[in-house]
């Protein structure tokens, strides 16, 4: 039985350790991806003004903007991820002030627009570029290309400082859009805004997101349409670090643990293997029965 055990065991180790190197210099990239089937939502909330459609009045309390990202699988591939993403912003009352439905494709790995998939703002065809909903794994103290769904463009999101936000280290980005016109259902609109991303560098997750935005009819100093300034609530930013935890510890599993359990359980087998190969070699032929000894010379 050990003649054949020890050949085995080395074989088995020599398949992990091979097995262990392929995965920590080859396929742990590949599997460090964004999930196909996508599903989130964030909640930011703060003081703004808006313009009252009923009473033609201005109105000022507490606005809600309510982000959904929800995955189209199938769509998506293997390589690139697509989402419908709506933005929804209400009064605390429930009101709706103002919508927005955006339609991106993003490489799964980069988390860079790619051009395809029907790709659309508020249904019109639109060309994205730069990073929009999420950051790339492995997020770098730089500044980023991010997509601005308003005004259709990307614009940099420069990066300012490390920050703490629910116990983990936040890369802190701030993108600032300069006032331009906007042709919305035939009127005329100036808009700007201000955006503060708190990014998980390893995950690449949008923790916290603040905004202070302004929309003015005609130009910057007309009536206003909308102003805010809100903020990602608790519940959100718990939920979006949860998130974030769960993608590094899979990309722990993929890039560490499962390729060193793999190198220790290889070189585990393979002594043990050339250890019995070993002993085999060394042990002394069995005498067969019908054999007589040789003889001893004196």
């Amino acid at each position: 039985m050990r003649r054949w055990l020890g050949p085995v065991l080395l074989g088995l180790g020599v398949f992990l350790l091979v097995t262990a190197a392929m995965m920590r210099f080859y396929a742990a990239d590949r599997l460090v991806v964004t999930p196909i089937d996508q599903y989130a939502q964030t909640v930011a909330v703060g003081p703004g003004r808006w313009l009252d459609g009923a009473s033609g009045q201005q109105q000022s309390g507490d606005l809600t903007a309510i982000r959904t990202v929800k995955a189209d699988v199938p769509a998506s591939s293997d390589d690139v991820a697509v989402w419908d993403v709506s933005v929804v912003l209400q009064t605390g009352t429930g009101t709706m002030v103002r919508t927005t439905v955006d339609r991106v494709a993003l490489d799964r790995r980069t988390a860079e627009s790619v051009n395809c998939c029907g790709e659309a703002s508020d249904g019109e065809p639109t060309r994205h570029s730069g990073v929009s909903y999420k950051f790339p794994f492995g997020t770098e103290k730089r500044d980023y290309t991010v997509w601005e769904p308003n005004s259709r463009q990307s614009y940099p999101a420069k990066f300012v400082a490390e920050e703490k936000v629910q116990d983990l280290t936040t890369y802190k980005f701030i993108q600032q859009v300069p006032g331009q016109e906007l042709q919305r259902s035939g009127a005329t609109v100036w808009f700007e805004t201000v955006r503060t991303l708190w990014v998980e560098p390893r995950s690449g997750v949008i923790v916290k997101g603040a905004e202070q935005a302004a929309s003015n009819l005609n130009s910057s100093s007309g009536p206003t349409v909308v102003q805010f300034d809100v903020t990602f609530n608790d519940k959100t930013q718990q939920n979006q670090a949860k998130l974030a935890r769960d993608a590094i510890s899979s990309i722990r599993w993929a890039t560490l643990l499962i390729p060193l359990l793999g190198l220790i359980l290889g070189l585990i087998l393979v002594a043990a293997g050339l250890l019995l190969m070993r002993r085999e070699q060394s042990r002394p032929a069995p005498v067969r029965e019908d054999e007589e000894p040789a003889p001893v010379r004196s």
